[in-house]
């Protein structure tokens, strides 16, 4: 289930019938920044995962470097594996080693999240750039290593306690949106809850997904719809994600 879900998403997850579009969609927003920033420099993106983000990275940095945990890392089905098996807490790398550092969700993952940016801190030249995006409002996934939650005030704190300056945090999702990824992921629940538990089970569960993605479709489509007729949830009251982009001021 888990390497048919992780081809589909690989294929279709820029599209409007994937149930997880939205979030997807915000997630690329920090590749997006990651490229204006780039400039042909060197990029650790820490908890890389399957690194699927690493060839669109790749045309604009010097020098590509994923990192991930030993153990989480195992969990994924991928050809790309870490150049870098650790924690994010403890980076092999020296000081001032490069130009950018990411953490695309991986924050919530984190017991010790200010301990890990303070790391990237460590590891990025003075001048360069750290950029993460983390959940404000999402269910509970990858459990046990599900922590935490992040407003945009909260974010703010943890990161220029770690050393970075903040130059803007930027709320993404508003309330169609949140409810349309809610209603996708619940129903993603119900088929994987499914499976595993015997030969009918499968196959109801199977037939099941082609009414999902349809489903799917009709949510994304509608909460589309729907946000273009709401005005824009500016004070992130109801964001999926925050968006953070910070400089690294001192040495």
């Amino acid at each position: 289930m888990k390497k048919f879900w992780d081809i589909f998403t690989d294929k279709l997850g820029k599209t409007i019938i994937h149930p997880q579009y939205f979030l997807k969609y915000f997630e690329y927003q920090a590749v997006l920044e990651a490229k204006k920033y780039a400039k042909g420099e060197i990029l650790v993106d820490i908890g890389c995962g399957r690194q699927p983000y690493k060839k669109d990275l790749l045309p604009y940095v010097k020098k590509y470097m994923g990192v991930d945990h030993p153990l989480v890392s195992k969990k994924y089905n991928s050809n790309e594996k870490p150049d870098l098996l650790a924690d994010a807490t403890n980076i092999p790398l020296p000081k001032n080693y490069c130009n950018i550092t990411l953490m695309i969700s991986v924050l919530e993952h984190l017991p010790n999240p200010e301990l890990a940016i303070k790391e990237a801190y460590r590891i990025t030249k003075k001048g360069g750039t750290f950029i993460t995006i983390t959940i404000q409002n999402y269910r509970l996934h990858d459990e046990p290593y599900d922590f935490f939650r992040y407003t945009k005030y909260g974010l703010k704190k943890i990161i220029e306690s770690s050393g970075f300056k903040i130059s803007k945090i930027v709320p993404l999702g508003n309330y169609p949106i949140l409810a349309s990824q809610y209603f996708n992921i619940f129903m993603l629940y119900q088929i994987k809850k499914m499976f595993n538990k015997g030969l009918v089970n499968n196959i109801v569960a199977t037939l099941f997904i082609p009414f999902v993605i349809i489903t799917s479709f009709a949510s994304n489509l509608l909460a589309l719809v729907f946000s273009k007729l709401f005005k824009e949830d500016k004070s992130g009251s109801f964001a999926i994600y925050n968006l953070a982009i910070a400089k690294k001021l001192n040495k």
